[in-house]
């Protein structure tokens, strides 16, 4: 019971910290310009890419060969799963919508943002997992101090990285019109699951953890499609298609520097 409480705390602190970067839409003075969106765009995509590398590649790589897997298959076939799994969602709703629309005051939600968010939620369930099956392991072995620390110390690896990535769910929100309180409403939701996870995770610790390496690599493989499908090309239709880069460049800058320091 002690390793659940402490995951869900360990999950409520990373959830809160996508909190306070979704707030960040609040310090917009108007609705953004073609421009800044493209912008907005660009540095969702760049957060996306680095995530996808040092939060969940990397790792799925380190645990599956700690846990004598063939890591290069597993990571590489779960890769391949979330690919198939955002294509599957992409054609859904290429069919059923051209927009995607709110049920309050009509406002159109384009698809490229509805993948993204997609994208990033799916991202978040294994981040909590691993909040949650490193506070479990923790609590098994309490003679063990550095298990808890390094539990404490992943905690808030995660949640700091997680700052940038409300950001980059809650701001393009508001580009399609929607507004800022939903949009950080979006934007926050968006890390929900980490504590339903993490808890799950937690109680199922023996039989969760040898999957870890899979979801890590299928959470990368939906943010990768949703970047090349969806992102980037909107990020490029303007006539200075250079802003949309800039916005990459900075947005992968900032979650790589957060990644590899923390």
């Amino acid at each position: 019971m002690n390793g659940v409480i402490f995951a869900l705390i360990g999950t409520l602190f990373t959830f809160s910290i996508t909190t306070l970067g979704a707030f960040n839409v609040f310090f917009v003075t108007r609705k953004p310009g073609d421009d800044i969106q493209k912008v907005f765009l660009g540095f969702a995509g760049g957060v996306m890419v680095a995530a996808s590398i040092w939060s969940l590649l990397v790792p799925g790589i380190e645990a599956a060969n700690a846990d004598g897997q063939i890591s290069w298959l597993i990571v590489s076939g779960g890769f391949i799963a979330g690919v198939m799994l955002l294509l599957a969602a992409d054609r859904f709703m290429k069919k059923k919508y051209e927009k995607m629309k709110c049920r309050s005051k009509n406002i159109t939600l384009k698809k490229n943002t509805v993948m993204m968010i997609l994208a990033i939620t799916i991202h978040n369930i294994p981040e909590g997992i691993a909040v949650g099956l490193a506070f479990s392991l923790a609590t098994q072995e309490p003679s063990n101090a550095g298990l808890m620390s390094g539990a404490i110390a992943l905690a808030i690896g995660i949640g700091i990285q997680n700052y940038p990535e409300g950001t980059a769910v809650a701001l393009p929100l508001i580009g399609d019109g929607m507004s800022k309180k939903k949009a950080f409403l979006t934007g926050s939701l968006s890390a929900a699951v980490e504590p339903v996870f993490g808890v799950m995770a937690a109680a199922l610790s023996g039989f969760i953890q040898p999957a870890l390496p899979l979801l890590l690599s299928l959470a990368a493989g939906t943010m990768i499609y949703v970047v090349v499908e969806e992102l980037i090309p909107q990020a490029h239709m303007s006539e200075r298609d250079t802003i949309g880069t800039l916005g990459f460049v900075v947005g992968f800058l900032l979650m790589m520097i957060l990644d590899v320091a923390l």
